[in-house]
């Protein structure tokens, strides 16, 4: 399976090609700013895309990094994501935090919510759950798993 690991830090996933902002060790494999798109990966790249506490970070919003990641992933690809949640005090300890989400805050990009039908719009670029967004044991944040339609 072909991984990229977005925003790696020290979570290096032995396997898949580990991104961050600098080349800050030598296991990431490219630097890349996220703010900056298109992203340097080509249209249809990975099976799965990981971003575990990523885009929170970034200056761009939910929807063009949605889009993004939708754009470098094969059909049926895969998203995992871990979001801060909005009223976890630890979310906001941080002040890189530019943004904070709700269990609803992905449904926009899925069809078969009722946001996803309100609000499909925002994107042609769709989503369907494969994990619906749930808060995690410590409630500090989302974790969620999408496939790319």
């Amino acid at each position: 399976m072909n991984t990229l690991n977005l925003g790696a830090g020290n979570r290096i996933l032995d396997g898949a090609v580990n991104h961050d902002l600098r080349k800050h060790r030598p296991e990431i494999d490219i630097a890349h700013d996220l703010n900056v798109t298109p992203w340097p990966w080509p249209d249809a790249h990975f099976d799965k895309v990981i971003a575990i506490s990523v885009f929170e970070h970034l200056d761009i919003d939910l929807v063009r990094v949605f889009d993004e990641c939708h754009r470098i992933l094969k059909r049926g690809g895969v998203l995992v994501v871990k979001l801060p949640l909005w009223d976890s005090e630890r979310a906001h300890d941080d002040p890189t935090h530019r943004w904070f989400y709700t269990l609803r805050s992905i449904d926009q990009f899925c069809p078969d919510t009722r946001r996803g039908k309100q609000y499909g719009f925002y994107t042609t670029r769709k989503w369907r759950y494969l994990k619906r967004p749930k808060r995690n044991e410590a409630g500090t944040s989302i974790h969620a798993t999408l496939e790319a339609l």
